[in-house]
């Protein structure tokens, strides 16, 4: 069995006194590294393009610049990359993976009118999420990221960049 640890990192989540556009939770950045058989191998990396502001917390906590993210591959190309790299029997793991992939995926290429295979073939996956599951919930509340690699003594550098936590992930 494959595990597909992913992370995204987005322009800004709804609220806030900042205007994120074209919208809130629009994927700036994705990582993805592969747990299969113990071994750890890390399998994608990318900007996506698209966003052309970001809130506030993004701007003090990501160290991407829209500019930067302009540069990246469309959204459109990244369901494709992602839908390429997964397997059949494989099982989607994120922290907060309602987040990754009903958000971060499947409201955007809601908006963006997309409705292709890539699409459907990520969102059919079978998902784990970190945050979500019972051992997690046994921490009494300590269910960010960071506290889940302090428990299990996972080194989490860069925290909020896609790259390293699609890495502490797995």
């Amino acid at each position: 069995m494959r595990y597909v640890c992913i992370d995204f990192e987005t322009n800004g989540f709804p609220g806030g006194s900042s205007w994120t556009l074209p919208f809130s939770s629009y994927p700036i950045q994705l990582s993805v590294d592969i747990v299969e058989d113990g071994e750890v191998t890390h399998a994608y990396d990318t900007l996506i393009s698209g966003a052309t502001s970001f809130a506030d917390w993004v701007k003090e906590n990501v160290h991407i610049t829209v500019e930067e993210a302009s540069k990246g591959v469309p959204f459109k190309q990244m369901l494709e990359d992602l839908a390429g790299i997964l397997q059949e029997g494989d099982t989607i793991v994120a922290h907060n993976i309602s987040f990754d992939l009903d958000t971060a995926i499947g409201r955007t290429a809601k908006r963006l009118n997309i409705t292709n295979q890539s699409l459907q073939k990520i969102l059919k996956m079978p998902r784990f999420c970190t945050m979500r599951c019972a051992y997690t919930k046994s921490l009494q509340g300590e269910s960010k990221l960071q506290d889940i690699c302090k428990h299990f003594q996972v080194v989490l550098e860069n925290a909020h960049d896609a790259r390293a936590d699609s890495a502490a992930l797995a």
